[in-house]
């Protein structure tokens, strides 16, 4: 049953000013202090815990005994440092999902600690953005040992009002998938009336949702924490992000009504979550919104003599195959080569890649290091070659998360 819509109508109006930190929809704490400032390190601990609304009976892996895990925030070029214990039997290695890293710093961050050991990791990341942590095991990581990871913009915030979404997927006994955000059914979060608030929806499901925002028009601003160079706006509100994926959005609010955030199904529409308006009405903002400012990604591609490699997917599951060797400043070529039944996600570790036109080397006006790739079909992307070392590739399957496709692609200096 869907829980009542909190309108404007029901809030308090004429709040000369708002803050947003303590509302439903704020970010959640901060674990790192502002650029230049020492922080000490945030204390994340993988244990055993129970969450029988959500996750039904027994146990499941969690961080910091919380669904999700707690949000690790930092500003752009500021160190991250995490005290990570594993108090669990099994070990557990971190994906730093979309996470730009030197290639050392990247496997000290993601190299498994076996249970009953603790380490220290260190992380400087290089672009601003929306990504998120989980164990690389997708075992674990679909029973809920997960978080966000936000890295803030230079300056001040683009927003006021910077909501989090963190969605996962329980399927509980009836074979029925749940779907909490931020480890609650239907949140309530906060916009300004006649403004603008910016979502970070994170898809940390094995599932491809399909979302819809139901309100005044909402803007791509990012896509897996990259700025897109023009914010376009979501046809009917629409939008599929694939398992893995994050988009930002700068949804416009209403003066009265609320915004209302869907899953589309065959059947019912799922509520996901509301945000109600607050404080005085004014004139609605029209027109896309200013861009957030870039990261530092190339402008072109130089395709004409990119390496070019293909990573079958659908095989039988083992070690990761070879993709190949490219040299530092040099393209390269991704054929991602589907012939399941199924949609798979596909994670490009080390760089982000562009979408690839289908018939011939244009490129699509975005970067991503999550692919979505339908079922029987053929997906290319281009990288740009920065950072040497060894990078992984892999796909899973929607729906179960399985991996159905793995390799690794080595660059050199």
């Amino acid at each position: 049953m869907s829980t009542p819509i909190p309108s404007r109508r029901t809030i308090l109006k004429g709040a000369a000013a708002l803050s947003f930190a303590g509302a439903a929809g704020a970010i959640l704490p901060e674990w790192a202090l502002a650029q230049g400032q020492a922080a000490a390190p945030v204390a994340l601990t993988a244990a055993e815990g129970t969450r029988p609304a959500i996750a039904g009976q027994g146990t499941l892996a969690l961080f910091n005994d919380s669904l999700p895990g707690p949000v690790l925030r930092v500003k752009k070029g500021s160190e991250l440092s995490i005290q990570f214990a594993n108090a669990l039997k099994e070990s557990v290695g971190l994906t730093w999902q979309g996470v730009r890293l030197p290639a050392d710093a990247a496997a000290a961050a993601a190299a498994a600690v076996t249970g009953g050991q603790n380490k220290l990791i260190r992380l400087t990341p290089k672009d601003a953005g929306t990504y998120w942590y989980h164990a690389s095991s997708p075992a674990l990581a679909r029973r809920a040992l997960s978080g966000a990871l936000i890295v803030d913009e230079p300056g001040a915030p683009a927003y006021a009002s910077d909501n989090l979404l963190f969605i996962q997927s329980f399927p509980p006994e009836s074979g029925v998938p749940i779907f909490p955000v931020n480890g609650e059914f239907s949140p309530t979060f906060q916009g300004p009336a006649s403004g603008r608030s910016r979502l970070r929806l994170v898809n940390a499901t094995p599932l491809f949702l399909r979302l819809r925002l139901k309100g005044p028009a909402a803007y791509v601003i990012a896509i897996d924490g990259q700025p897109v160079a023009q914010p376009f706006e979501l046809k009917d509100g629409r939008i599929q992000i694939a398992p893995g994926g994050r988009v930002d959005v700068a949804a416009t609010i209403d003066d009265a009504d609320a915004t209302i955030i869907e899953i589309e199904t065959a059947q019912d529409p799922i509520r996901l979550a509301v945000v109600t308006p607050v404080g005085p009405a004014g004139p609605m903002p029209s027109g896309p919104p200013t861009p957030l400012p870039q990261n530092d990604l190339p402008a072109e591609i130089p395709l004409k003599d990119a390496v070019r490699v293909e990573l079958p997917i659908g095989g039988k599951s083992g070690a990761p195959a070879s993709l190949g060797t490219v040299k530092s400043g040099k393209a390269m070529v991704l054929t991602l080569a589907n012939s399941l039944d199924a949609p798979v996600s596909v994670h490009v570790a080390g760089h982000a890649v562009r979408l690839l036109d289908g018939l011939d080397d244009g490129w699509k006006p975005w970067w991503h290091d999550t692919v979505p790739v339908p079922a029987k079909a053929t997906v290319r992307v281009a990288l740009l070659a920065q950072s040497p070392g060894t990078w992984s590739v892999t796909a899973q399957r929607g729906g179960d998360g399985e991996v159905v496709g793995s390799g690794t692609y080595q660059v050199t200096a």
